[in-house]
Formats: structure tokens, sequence, C-alpha cells
């Protein structure tokens, strides 16, 4: 039964897309004009660079981001497979945790992950305190 699901999901697929992609190719209206065939900028003609620049810690963060985000979705086949891993898989998640722990408190420390504004004035924590306490 599983593998007649199979052949007729692999007859039937490529027939509808295929029925689709001529019934789009022929039922479509054709009106191609300068604006249409332009590069889409949100659908207004720009007559200005519309590039800006950005701060780059925005992409040190983006790229940070990427082996944390990767390294703990790696956890997860650890989930399913808990009874079967047995003390060994636990010691290895352990030392994967807390390689990921260090590395994280790397970043903290170097403070890889603050942005720095340019246009506010930091406080340092006495000139907070005298502050607040001049409220």
């Amino acid at each position: 039964m599983l593998n007649n699901t199979y052949i007729y999901f692999s007859i039937l697929v490529p027939i509808l897309s295929a029925i689709l992609f001529i019934v789009n190719k022929y039922f479509s209206m054709k009106n191609p004009y300068n604006e249409k065939l332009t590069a889409f900028e949100c659908g207004l003609s720009s007559f200005n660079q519309t590039r800006s620049s950005y701060n780059v810690a925005f992409i040190l963060i983006a790229i940070l981001f990427l082996p944390f985000d990767l390294e703990i979705s790696s956890l997860l086949p650890y989930s399913l497979v808990l009874y079967l891993t047995h003390s060994y898989g636990l010691i290895i998640i352990v030392i994967f945790t807390l390689l990921l722990i260090v590395g994280f408190c790397y970043e903290f420390n170097t403070n890889a992950l603050t942005i720095k504004k340019n246009n506010v004035k930091m406080l340092s924590k006495n000139n907070l305190y005298n502050n607040i306490a001049k409220k």
C-alpha cells in the first residue's frame, strides 16, 4: 500500500505541475513596459541612491549568532535518543554544552554583543546613581 502511494505521487506531481505551468503560460496577461522590466524598488522609481551605510556591529552579531544557533539546534537529536545513549551520550552533551557556555562567556566578556551608539551619552554607574539620587 505504501509503495503504491509513492508511485502515484511520483506520477501525479509532475503531471499536475506541468498542467499548472501550461495554464499559467497560455492564460497569463503579457503586458511588458519599461517600468515593469526594470528592477523592483518598492514600486517607485528611485531618483537617488537608495543604499545607506549601517553599523558593522549588526553583521558581527549575525555572524556570531549563526554558529551558536546551529550548535544549539544540534542538541535536538540528543533529546530524541536520550535513552539509547546512556552515560556516554550524557558526558558528550555536557562537554558540548560547556564549550558553548565558555564561548558565550568569552563573547560576553569581550563586549562582542554590544552595539556602541554614537549619538547617546553613556552613563557610568556613579553618574547613574547620582542622577537617580537627585530625583
